[in-house]
């Protein structure tokens, strides 16, 4: 059980790295969270910003999630149930990133992050996802729903994979089911959660499509 909070912990500091909020501060000198949709996220970064920085926000907010797994498999589980104490890092460093001690506990949505930890726990389940993601992105324009109907896919698959197929994980990352799918559906259930106002404004045929130059979330 220590293992599992040190790898809690280990995830939950650096998910807490919020690249959108240090990016706009260091070269910026300007808090992302005071403009656009005042999210700190790569979508928001890339409208206020500019999509080089969107760039390094992406590629930072999707990496901390890995680092914080591989991080706790290769060093703190030990024999453990390395998987599950790597999920918890993970699903940990999302959490972070969402509620950031750092930074007033006020974050991202956890996509980039939540990406993160799918690639480098089960890749096998990267090209599985992106199927519903792009499928979405092509018939709504509306990356917010894409994000969405992704969460909601990733514990499935996350479950269908380790309880059913697991030799299409690498021997290292295979593991008991449980974990892994409790961990992502606590990651699905965040990052829908904080598309709360998204979802609001898809109800309403308000939301900002791809090419839409509507000021909107």
């Amino acid at each position: 059980m220590l293992r599992y909070f040190i790898s809690a912990v280990v995830g939950y500091l650096l998910g807490s790295l919020s690249f959108a909020i240090i990016v706009s501060k260091t070269k910026f000198k300007k808090d992302i969270r005071n403009y656009g949709s005042n999210n700190a996220g790569m979508t928001n970064t890339a409208r206020t910003f500019g999509k080089k920085a969107a760039a390094v926000v992406f590629l930072g907010d999707f990496i901390k999630p890995m680092i914080a797994a591989l991080i706790s498999l290769f060093l703190i589980s030990g024999e453990e149930n390395p998987v599950g104490c790597a999920y918890i890092a993970g699903a940990s460093a999302v959490i972070g990133h969402i509620f950031p001690v750092f930074f007033g506990f006020k974050g991202g949505k956890g996509v980039a992050s939540m990406f993160g930890v799918t690639t480098v726990m089960s890749p096998i389940s990267v090209p599985i996802l992106a199927v519903p993601f792009f499928v979405t992105l092509s018939a709504s324009k509306m990356v917010s729903l894409s994000s969405i109907i992704s969460a909601v896919c990733v514990p499935v698959v996350t479950f269908v994979i380790y309880k059913f197929l697991p030799f299409l994980n690498p021997p290292l990352l295979r593991g008991d089911w449980k974990i892994p799918t409790v961990c992502t559906a606590i990651i699905a259930i965040l990052v829908i959660f904080m598309h709360r106002s998204n979802i609001e404004r898809i109800k309403k045929g308000e939301e900002r499509k791809i090419g839409s130059k509507k000021k909107n979330d």
